[in-house]
């Protein structure tokens, strides 16, 4: 097995963290960028707040001069968010930009260049099955992600025959402490009662989700192939499933089955 120098962002919990201890064992050389990190890793942290370029750029130029190359970047820092479209603030807005998206996007820029000039490397941007459908209170969320599924598929195609793979790994709902950093926005009076409800919903799936670990084989194989798609759905069946139902059926009687689903009056 070739080693790696594998750079992960978001490694201070949940699937980062679990990605990140998994590579490390497996003698790869693995740099986790967080902003905090726990006492007990198996990886090299260097602390970095992904919102900021400069604090992105001066960490990645770190890695380079410590490790002389980077051959995989997971962008796996991201947040979540609830908030009835109507009712979210602009300043909720912004801090779910600038993780998701803003974050994602420093990150490749500091390696692109590195990597067209080793003429390889694997960037994963950690999307989400919810990229495909406006989900109600999670609007903003599922445009977050939908945005970097946009943006990889025009970066893929902006370096075409440069040895680069870059795709996105759009996860349905994982058993991760999300919930606790989660954005909760606003939530008017004409909204309060459906907004309670699936909210609860919510929290279950995340509860029952898939554990981080059940991802490690499908992104060790990942960063280990080539001709990658563009995009790879990863959760359970029904969660995969929904993206196919929506083209066969169509948006209309889509929506009255998210509708039910959601509890909504």
């Amino acid at each position: 097995m070739n080693k790696k120098v594998i750079v992960i962002t978001g490694s201070s919990s949940g699937i980062g963290e679990t990605l990140a201890n998994y590579f490390a064992g497996k003698g790869h050389t693995v740099y986790g960028l967080s902003r905090s990190r726990k006492d007990k890793i198996g990886f090299r942290h260097i602390a970095t707040d992904v919102t900021n370029k400069e604090n992105v750029l001066q960490s990645v130029q770190q890695i380079v001069n410590e490790a002389g190359r980077i051959d995989v970047l997971i962008n796996n820092a991201g947040v979540g968010m609830l908030g009835a479209i109507e009712d979210v603030v602009k300043e909720d807005f912004d801090k779910l930009l600038n993780v998701n998206v803003y974050g994602v996007i420093y990150a490749m820029q500091a390696v692109l260049p590195l990597m067209r000039g080793q003429k390889s490397g694997h960037i994963l941007n950690v999307s989400s099955i919810a990229s495909n459908h406006g989900l109600p209170f999670r609007g903003y969320y599922s445009a977050s992600k939908s945005a970097i599924d946009r943006i990889t598929e025009s970066v893929r195609l902006e370096n075409q025959n440069t040895g680069i793979e870059i795709i996105t790994v759009n996860f349905g709902d994982i058993k991760t402490p999300i919930a606790e950093s989660r954005i909760q926005s606003t939530v008017s009076h004409f909204y309060k009662k459906n907004y309670d409800k699936l909210a609860k919903v919510i929290d279950e799936e995340v509860q029952h989700g898939l554990t981080p670990e059940k991802l490690i084989p499908v992104i060790e194989h990942l960063i280990n192939s080539r001709n990658l798609k563009p995009h790879y759905n990863i959760g359970k069946g029904i969660q995969k499933f929904s993206v196919t139902l929506k083209r066969i059926i169509g948006q209309r009687r889509f929506e009255k089955l998210l509708a039910k689903y959601s509890k909504l009056d």
